[in-house]
Formats: C-alpha cells, structure tokens, sequence
C-alpha cells in the first residue's frame, strides 16, 4: 500500500467564488471557502493512508499547521506540478478544496482505485471538471485542471477510471451548486 501526500489547493484573496458574488457578500464567500477547506482538510486526516496532507496557497494559512507550499502565481497547473516534483514518494492525490459534502470514505475508494489502476479521477456532477486526481504509480501526467479537465485528463490515460460520487463531485462553483450541496445536508 502506497503512503499518499495528498495536496489542497486553496484559493484566497478577494477573488474566490466571485460567481457567488450575487447572492453572498464578500465576507459570506470567505467565510464559505475557509468552511470548505476545513472540512475537505479534515476529511483527509480521517485517511490512514495519506501520510502528508499540504496546502497550496499565496499566504500560509493561520489556522493550518501542517505541510504548506507557496502559491508563486504560475498558474494552478505548474504549482501542483512543482509540489510534486519535491514530494517523497510517488503517490500523489489533488482534492480541491470546495467540496462540501467530501467524506473520508469517498477519498478511500479514490485511493483504492488509483492503487489497483495506477491513477484515478473524481468528476464533478456534470462530469466536465477534474476535482480529484490520485496518481499512484509516479506516471509521468500533465496537470490540466480548468475547463474540460476530465476529458482532457481522461484522453492522456484512456484505461483511467473515472468516479462519480456525491461527496467527491459536489463542489461549489455555482448558486446550483450551493443549492444542491444545501439539499444534501451542507448548512453552508
């Protein structure tokens, strides 16, 4: 069994879930993000397989005390892959940091999957977005997260098993997004 270093890109700033900007004030779509970053970063520790868990962000978070890399502002994709060039180890999982309703279980099946393929990807609800990516075996793959990330993911590794499930799929981008989240229990 692989010991994953899993990384949390979080966005901060003033920026984060500007599609929200409509229905919630700044300080509510700051409040939101810190709420799901939390939650996803705890459910990550409830993984006894992921030996490391970091977060990728512009400032060292103050209420995180583990593992952190600085966001250089090269883009999403050259920051993951500069994190895992220096990672000990080839296991690697990405899990952004918007998702609600992630449960420790979802990412185990994840793990599980990647273990037996070698990679494994968890869509969105639409099954257009890469919102986790665990490599298992060290591959060499480039990172694409962004618009159509699960095709363009999908086409470098065609064998690639690709997961859709609530906790891993739900993530928060949208008003629907949140009212869907909302209608499965997320009180944010």
């Amino acid at each position: 069994m692989n010991r994953w270093h899993a990384l949390v890109p979080i966005k901060q700033g003033g920026n984060g879930k500007s599609r929200l900007a409509e229905i919630l004030s700044q300080a509510e779509r700051d409040l939101l993000s810190l709420r799901m970053a939390r939650h996803v970063l705890f459910e990550l520790g409830r993984c006894s397989s992921i030996s490391d868990i970091t977060v990728l962000s512009t400032d060292r978070p103050d209420w995180w005390s583990g593992s952190w890399a600085a966001d250089g502002g090269q883009g999403l994709n050259a920051e993951i892959e500069r994190w895992r060039q220096t990672c000990d180890g080839p296991a690697v999982l990405i899990v952004h940091a918007d998702l609600p309703l992630l449960d420790a279980a979802d990412v185990r099946n994840l793990l599980d999957v990647a273990e037996a393929e070698g990679i494994a990807l968890a869509t969105d609800r639409v099954g257009e977005g890469s919102n986790a990516l665990a490599i298992a075996d060290g591959r060499p793959f480039e990172l694409r997260f962004g618009p159509d990330s699960r095709r363009i993911h999908a086409a470098q590794s065609p064998a690639m098993r690709v997961i859709q499930c609530t906790g891993l799929s739900v993530d928060i981008d949208t008003l629907d997004d949140l009212m869907f989240a909302r209608a499965h229990g997320f009180n944010g």
